[in-house]
């Protein structure tokens, strides 16, 4: 109804203009649900306080096994009384499997190759051991068992080892005992012989070394009847140089090992001590503060 200037006036709205208008009103609703519920988890922020500390404590009562292996994690091992880990002793060394005779000396000639009816006993067991013991480290030693007839031609002429020889001796197969005498060539093409007293030019000499199984160990017959204490452990050289002996004492000198060098024990007899010295397995004596024992 309207007013004009000559009085009232009614109007009455056509079909459809009074029907309320549904779709602004759902667009006002869905803009502000967006805003209301979208916009604070964008924001990061809470609108209401967490859950209560009890309830996830309860959770986990009925529920161990989902918090077991975090709770385990976080618990140091000091805490649960568990020890440290500590260095595994070493393992047994290759070079016991092997059981290695005195130097025989078979022959000696002159420099034109003349043989000689006698021949003076040259020292060279303290020099030839270390690399006749080294063969255990050959691939074919792996798993034999058995006898090696192993022999050397000196020549004094050439300070040298030139040749290796394989004995009548020898119970091995010949495939594996050319295998040995070939690592046993490599081993003494290093060796010097200036240092070895001798009357003649030229030495064959032999030895017998007997291969045990696996896991077997071989006894010195040098060691046989001696008080040894059996010891074990690792040292480092604390002298500048100490003195490696075959023997306790008076023994031949077969190695010298510079300070910090370190050494695996395995015996004592009095003040001097065994060790194993390299990583071939060699074995000698030294005197207890060359140790810092």
């Amino acid at each position: 109804m309207t007013k004009d200037r000559g009085g009232l006036s009614v109007r009455i709205p056509k079909a459809g203009e009074d029907q309320p208008h549904v779709v602004r009103v759902a667009v006002i609703t869905v803009v502000g649900f967006v805003i209301g519920v979208g916009w604070p988890r964008l924001a990061g922020v809470k609108l209401v306080p967490s859950a209560p500390v009890e309830a996830e404590a309860a959770a986990s009562a009925e529920d161990p096994k989902g918090v077991a292996p975090s709770t385990a994690a976080a618990v140091p091992p000091a805490a649960k009384g568990v020890p440290a880990p500590t260095e595994a002793p070493p393992s047994p060394e290759p070079t016991d499997r092997l059981k290695l005779s005195e130097a025989k000396v078979t022959s000696c000639r002159d420099g034109k190759g003349a043989k000689k009816e006698s021949c003076d006993p040259i020292d060279v067991d303290g020099l030839a051991r270390p690399k006749i013991m080294a063969l255990v480290g050959c691939p074919a030693a792996a798993s034999l068992q058995g006898k090696l007839s192993l022999g050397i031609e000196l020549d004094f002429d050439s300070g040298k080892v030139t040749d290796v020889l394989k004995g009548k001796s020898t119970n091995l197969p010949d495939a594996s005992a050319d295998a040995l005498i070939a690592c046993a060539k490599k081993e003494f093409s290093t060796l010097s012989l200036s240092d070895v007293k001798h009357q003649h030019a030229k030495y064959t000499v032999f030895f017998l070394a007997e291969l045990l199984p696996p896991g077997e160990k071989a006894v010195d017959p040098a060691d046989a009847g001696k008080e040894v204490t059996s010891a074990s452990g690792r040292a480092t050289v604390a002298w500048e140089v100490a003195i490696v002996r075959d023997q306790p004492k008076d023994g031949e000198i077969v190695a010298r090992l510079m300070r910090g060098t370190r050494v695996v024990v395995s015996g004592r007899d009095g003040d001097w001590y065994r060790i194993k010295y390299d990583a071939k397995g060699a074995e000698g004596w030294v005197f207890r503060t060359a140790i810092g024992m």
